[in-house]
């Protein structure tokens, strides 16, 4: 009993505002859901009519469709990538503590600064990206990068994508730093080669971080919104729309707070359904290097 009243002591301040910023919230998005409310009126109970609406909404499918190629894109550039630089620097490069500090600096920027930057980056007009174009002699390859519905999610992603690698090279380079040098000599003592010791070795051992990386590389990438709604507010024509930045259009400009719940729910279930199936294929992985 003295034990649970000391864990519960200790424990009581993180639980207490894990509730309120987490649970709680998520259980009345839920409770929401099932509600017609524009936020000021009383709610009205309108039973599953919010989700028929969402599943009969083709921008939703839009959203979720980007959410998903934002997902794959972050996925594809950030954890390799990552990988790739984090492994370079533990073989000792000089000045390898100055590059990851510089590597790691977009992640402590502020989203609205990226976003208002490379807005200005990504501008037809003045914007460095196609001046420099025109300087290399590719002014066919200009393009209104966030006004051009293919263009446009593309743009973005590329943003995301290049925020947080540093992030992800810091979390490589600690795990690879924690394998055992003399593993890595027997192996060269061996006659093993670099990248044979790098995919042979090191992945298999630093597999957990993997895992762990992937899984909240989806997680983020899924819910992402704010650069989102800073560079291109979801336009245009829904063309870079996430699930996200349409359950916040939905329930802070249309004030229709019942249909926003319905979509922030969708989300959470979506995604949760999408890491349990990447957690148990990644465990597979686990396993079998074990």
């Amino acid at each position: 009993m003295q034990k649970a009243v000391g864990g519960l002591f200790f424990m009581g301040p993180a639980l207490v505002i894990f509730l309120g910023v987490v649970a709680i919230p998520i259980a009345m998005s839920v409770f929401y859901s099932f509600h017609d409310w524009n936020g000021i009126s009383p709610k009205v109970w309108s039973g599953i009519d919010n989700y028929i609406k969402l599943f009969d909404d083709p921008v939703v499918w839009k959203a979720l469709q980007n959410s998903l190629y934002l997902t794959l894109g972050a996925l594809i550039v950030q954890l390799p990538v990552g990988l790739v630089m984090a492994a370079l620097l533990s073989i000792g490069l000089r000045g390898s503590n100055f590059l990851k500090t510089i590597y790691f600096t977009p992640v402590m920027l502020s989203t609205a600064v990226l976003g208002i930057l490379w807005g200005q980056i990504y501008d037809p007009n003045f914007g460095l990206l196609n001046n420099l174009l025109i300087k290399l002699g590719l002014e066919s390859w200009t393009q209104t990068w966030l006004g051009d519905e293919s263009t446009a999610l593309l743009s973005v992603i590329a943003v995301v994508a290049w925020q947080f690698i540093g992030f992800y090279i810091v979390v490589y380079f600690a795990a690879l730093q924690n394998i055992s040098d003399e593993v890595l000599e027997s192996a060269r003592m061996e006659g093993a080669k670099e990248w044979t010791i790098f995919f042979r070795i090191q992945i298999p051992l630093i597999w957990p971080t993997i895992t762990f990386t992937v899984l909240n590389c989806v997680i983020n990438s899924l819910k992402y919104f704010d650069l989102i709604y800073i560079m291109t507010n979801g336009g245009p024509n829904h063309s870079s729309e996430v699930l996200a930045s349409y359950m916040m259009s939905n329930a802070f400009k249309q004030m229709d707070f019942g249909y926003g719940s319905a979509i922030s729910t969708f989300l959470l279930l979506f995604g949760l359904v999408l890491a349990l199936v990447i957690n148990k294929l990644l465990s597979k992985g686990t396993a079998r290097f074990q």
